[in-house]
């Protein structure tokens, strides 16, 4: 077969694969969802649930003893001819990083609501980051059998929350006890538990939701445009195109409806995914890029297993296979695969090969492989934006018990190279590590899997708060780095700076532009690493952010050692800019979503009261309870989910993410 013929079988090939992730708020059935995804399409034979720990994508023994998802685990099955590469990630927000990286491989979404609880806090947060990746998406609004179900509230919640136009696919008949099941508004099928019942009821609101189907596709199809102004009924091969068309374009979101415990509503979303999301030839982030003329690959997440570091990728272009050298784009080292698996959850399954589009794990010589790398021919200068994890916010101390300090060591260090969000500093004054991490979950979940992973038993301390700092004006400072070596050369540098404050939320800018290049890049590359050993504060201190550094001179005569001397030059100009600005402390304010019985909502509300919150939602909800959203400290929230239990008899729940950074005394 020659070249030619080739091409076009292999765009055949990726336009039936659909690289897919299931986002959701905690508890919304993503998990579960998945499992059901799996049975519908024949990969196993008995479906499990999270409760019972038996579910294929919850593999770790701590999310089958928990009931909740900690990392993403990725699954393929096969439907109406197309490879559906399925992740399903957590919904918990100490494990954003989870959902950050997944969703930098995909090429569209399935996001979760329940129909009775709506969309909720991390409902909007997953949602904002897929669409960060302009990913196109399908909705499921799940739990439609539980009392207190309101399909259509939780529409227009979508409608007003996510920013684009909710669009109902299916009417769905009843809610609750009474759901019997949902008619397709394109073609006009019946699915449901129960035998399709007398629609004549309904006809009006069926016309109505199906008008305003035709009408939003009308915006983005010709011909659906031309029946429309005509008056003629389009096809449903016609109405399909054009709903493909808008999804792909995210103008639409289109609504399914369903209950994934009780297996309903599955099958339909699955000719959903198949129908409407994007196959690797149409992702837009990717299209943008060329990378034609070779392998490459990015790398999403890695790993140890057992002996072995493994790389989880997508890739990109080309082909990877076993022998298959690749250089990273970041710091050009040369990894050559020595295998290439399908991940299947926790297994993985040798294969020849992996084409653009799959998503694969590659082992080999990945010692210096990270998150976030692109892998490329030798040759190749691919680039793609960063992927940005949020700051820690909580740390504790550890030490190991039993002697097992340097094992410790040792463990603590590859998982904060697996985890992005994970921060270690090691104190050997009192040999412990501090660890920072994006809550006091993520960090139990931490000395738990050094329990049992590595063997280690561990004594933590108290939790503390990240605090930052920042500057209240703007500052000016030089100095000048003068020394004498014991050979009788002179170090001479001077670096003058202007430090500015920017908006909360902005980080810290380096800004060479006044040098006009007149400094050599290892120059440069000193004077960094001065600022930043500063910013950084990894001695004392907190760490700066929301500031911009203007250098506005750097000089130096030191020969061979000029770096050495600019490096220090730039820490006391900076040490002296920073004493002369005005620092302030910030701590993380959380976004506290809480839903407890109403009858215990008035003791909730005065224990948030009396941990400085800043309430801004008190509202009645179903099933009795009340829902309510605050702005808290981070550091009043230290052991809240027992005193939510003890307030609430039990069946209160919160979820608490960082919402963002205050001055210390404000709250």
């Amino acid at each position: 077969m020659n070249e030619s013929q080739k091409e076009p079988l292999e765009e055949a090939r990726l336009s039936r694969i659909r690289n897919v992730g299931i986002i959701a708020h905690i508890d919304a059935g993503k998990t579960t969802l998945t499992e059901r995804i799996l049975f519908a399409t024949d990969e196993i034979r008995i479906m499990g649930d999270v409760p019972d720990g038996t579910t294929v994508t919850d593999w770790m023994q701590q999310e089958r003893e928990r009931g909740v998802s900690i990392v993403a685990a990725a699954v393929t099955c096969h439907w109406r001819q197309c490879q559906i590469n399925i992740v399903d990630t957590p919904g918990h927000i100490d494990f954003t990083a989870e959902v950050e990286r997944s969703l930098c491989v995909l090429d569209g979404v399935i996001a979760v609501f329940c129909a009775v609880r709506g969309v909720q806090a991390q409902s909007e947060t997953v949602w904002r980051r897929a669409q960060n990746y302009r990913l196109p998406a399908l909705a499921f609004i799940n739990k439609m059998d539980r009392l207190g179900a309101d399909p259509w509230k939780v529409v227009k919640q979508m409608q007003e929350t996510l920013g684009i136009e909710a669009l109902p696919v299916q009417f769905p008949i009843g809610a609750g006890s009474g759901w019997q099941g949902t008619l397709d508004l394109l073609s006009n099928q019946w699915n449901g538990p129960a035998e399709k019942p007398d629609l004549e009821p309904y006809q009006a609101e069926i016309r109505a939701a199906r008008e305003r189907l035709i009408e939003a596709l009308a915006d983005v199809d010709e011909h659906v445009m031309q029946c429309y102004v005509e008056g003629v009924e389009p096809t449903v091969e016609a109405l399909r195109h054009a709903l493909r068309k808008a999804v792909i374009r995210r103008r639409v979101l289109p609504v399914f409806f369903g209950s994934s415990l009780h297996n309903v509503g599955v099958k339909k979303l699955l000719d959903g995914i198949c129908l409407y999301l994007p196959s690797p030839l149409e992702h837009k982030v990717l299209q943008d890029r060329d990378f034609k003329g070779g392998t490459s690959a990015l790398v999403f997440r890695v790993s140890r297993q057992g002996e072995q570091n493994l790389a989880f990728v997508r890739v990109l272009s080309g082909l990877v296979r076993q022998g298959t050298e690749l250089r990273n784009a970041r710091n050009g080292v040369i990894s050559k695969v020595g295998g290439v698996f399908r991940v299947w959850a926790a297994q993985f399954i040798p294969q020849e090969g992996a084409i653009q589009g799959d998503i694969v794990a590659i082992s080999g010589n990945l010692n210096r492989v990270r998150t976030g790398d692109v892998l490329t021919p030798r040759d190749a200068q691919v680039r793609l934006p960063r992927l940005h994890f949020p700051q820690p916010v909580v740390s504790i101390l550890l030490e190991a018990c039993e002697g097992k300090a340097a094992e410790l060591a040792a463990a603590l260090k590859q998982m904060a190279s697996e985890d992005p969000t994970l921060r270690i500093r090691q104190d050997y004054a009192t040999a412990s590590w501090q660890v920072s991490g994006m809550g006091e979950f993520h960090l139990e979940v931490l000395r738990e899997n050094l329990r049992l992973n590595f063997g280690i038993n561990t004594l933590a301390g108290k939790p503390r708060v990240e605090y930052v700092e920042t500057i209240k004006g703007q500052a000016q400072a030089g100095a000048s780095f003068e020394k004498r070596l014991y050979d009788g050369r002179q170090l001479n540098a001077k670096v003058e700076l202007e430090i500015v404050p920017l908006a909360r939320g902005a980080g810290v800018r380096l800004d060479f532009s006044m040098l006009d290049g007149r400094l050599s890049k290892e120059g440069e590359q000193a004077v960094k690493q001065g600022i930043a050993s500063i910013i950084n504060a990894d001695s004392s201190g907190c760490p700066l952010t929301d500031l911009n550094v203007k250098v506005k001179s750097a000089s130096s005569d030191a020969g061979e050692a000029s770096e050495v001397s600019l490096l220090n030059a730039a820490r006391l100009a900076m040490g002296k800019a920073l004493d002369c600005a005005s620092r302030v402390v910030l701590e993380p304010i959380m976004l506290l979503d809480v839903n407890t019985p109403a009858a215990t909502s008035g003791n909730v509300i005065a224990d948030l009261a009396s941990r400085k919150a800043r309430i801004s939602t008190v509202e009645s909800v179903a099933e009795g309870f009340t829902h309510i959203v605050a702005h808290v400290p981070l550091a009043e929230l230290f052991g809240y989910a027992s005193s939510l239990r003890s307030l609430s008899a039990g069946r209160g729940e919160a979820v608490a993410e960082p919402a963002e950074y205050a001055p210390r005394a404000t709250l």
